[in-house]
């Protein structure tokens, strides 16, 4: 009998999953309403206080298209999340500006990130979590089409 041949990309979909799983646990044991599309933008605003972060900042990191990062804000903006703020010299240009309540919830959701990666990073060594983000680093060009033996 041969053991069953992994493939890369159905596990790294199996493991996505239970990430996502359990963080919708965490949220769900906190009473937290916002998705995790939602919590992930309220992060990248709050990881970058010192900057203007723009919609089209949003669109790059999160990978998501101008209309899906305007539907999230939208929501964000009407649920007192966020607010957005005219930039001097182009009132067209509006930049997020995380409110308090973004930023009580955002600590809360920093916490269960840094719980996260406590869980996933439990019982593995240095080295070996060194080998993991070589690969996925190897993976991550591969897929932009670098490194190619055309």
């Amino acid at each position: 009998m041969h053991p069953e041949k992994k493939e890369i990309g159905h596990e790294i979909r199996v493991i996505q999953r239970m990430i996502h799983h359990k963080i919708e646990a965490f949220r769900a044991e906190n009473g937290d309403t916002l998705t995790f599309v939602q919590t992930r933008t309220l992060s990248f605003l709050m990881r970058h206080p010192d900057q203007d972060i723009f919609q089209k900042d949003l669109e790059k990191e999160l990978n998501i298209r101008r209309s899906t990062a305007t539907e999230i804000l939208n929501v964000l903006e009407r649920d007192g999340y966020i607010e957005r703020q005219s930039v001097c010299g182009d009132k067209r240009l509006k930049k997020l500006v995380p409110t308090q309540k973004a930023i009580d919830l955002g600590t809360r959701a920093m916490n269960h990130i840094q719980l996260m990666e406590n869980i996933l990073e439990r019982d593995i060594s240095p080295e070996d979590l060194e080998v993991f983000y070589r690969v996925t680093d190897q993976i991550k060009k591969n897929l932009k089409g670098e490194g190619q033996d055309d």
